[in-house]
């Protein structure tokens, strides 16, 4: 399971390669989409929480960024599952960017649910850098 995000990052920049590639043979279009289907179906399986890490996860690799990134606002009653997911699938440290009003807040539960806050730390963004905790996960 420790390497569920990376394999499927993996497959699907593979898939998006095969999809340039393959020009206009329709045939290979259609295996590169059929590629990255199958690796979606595959964390979508997994549930809800580790769908939105997979999200984050992706964005953050997408910016060039070394771990995964929430940088949206969190309820209180998804931090607990979240982390749970975490520690599940693999994710020892992640970064979490919000600006909303509650996310120091926020930050606190993680902490309160076996995370470390190790930094801050400076990461990629839509188009500049942005600043965000960096947590161990416990």
């Amino acid at each position: 399971m420790k390497e569920l995000f990376e394999t499927t990052y993996k497959i699907i920049q593979e898939a998006h390669e095969a999809y340039k590639k393959a020009g206009n043979d329709e045939e290979g279009k259609q295996v590169a989409r059929n590629n990255v289907q199958v690796a979606l179906e595959k964390i979508q399986a997994c549930g809800v929480e580790v769908w939105r890490l997979w999200q984050c996860y992706e964005t953050a690799r997408d910016r060039g960024n070394e771990h995964l990134d929430i940088n949206e606002v969190v309820w209180d009653k998804d931090v607990k599952p979240l982390i749970e997911a975490m520690r599940t699938y693999g994710i020892e440290a992640f970064t979490f960017s919000s600006g909303w009003s509650s996310a120091v807040e926020t930050a606190w539960l993680f902490k309160e649910n076996g995370c470390t806050l190790e930094a801050l730390v400076e990461i990629n963004g839509i188009s500049d850098k942005k600043h965000g905790y960096l947590f161990k996960v416990n």
